[in-house]
């Protein structure tokens, strides 16, 4: 059965984005376990994210803005937690960017980002395996 078929086959109801809990112990909150709701972040949107994360002046590479990515990531895999406007509130924040970074040392962004990367598809690992099979 090619490709068209098995596509064919599945019910188109039934494509939804992928979720997963992730379970973290905030430093800053003294060690405190949470679970995020994540989920995947739309392509188009992770290309936008992408693209903003590349600054160019008179037509070359000046600057790349990956804390803005990895921050932005986390925004839009997390919007429950991250886009509450009673949570940025109560942090002291105006907007979601304020609210990671109050919340989040570096390496638990880094992992936080790395479980959102999971859901949107770019699992190294597995794909490096299907690819080869």
């Amino acid at each position: 059965m090619n490709i068209v078929e098995k596509l064919l086959k599945i019910d188109a109801g039934k494509i939804k984005i992928p979720e997963k809990e992730v379970k973290m112990k905030l430093q800053k909150l003294q060690g405190q376990e949470f679970i995020f709701p994540c989920k995947a972040v739309d392509p188009e949107k992770i290309s936008e994210l992408q693209e903003d994360a590349i600054e160019f002046k008179k037509s070359e590479l000046s600057k790349i803005r990956m804390y803005n990515t990895k921050v932005m990531t986390i925004i839009e895999g997390c919007p429950s937690v991250f886009k509450n406007q009673d949570l940025i509130k109560h942090y002291g924040g105006v907007i979601p960017t304020d609210l990671v970074k109050k919340l989040l040392l570096s390496g638990e962004m880094d992992d936080l980002k790395a479980e959102i990367d999971k859901l949107s598809g770019y699992d190294k690992e597995d794909n490096d395996e299907d690819i080869k099979n």
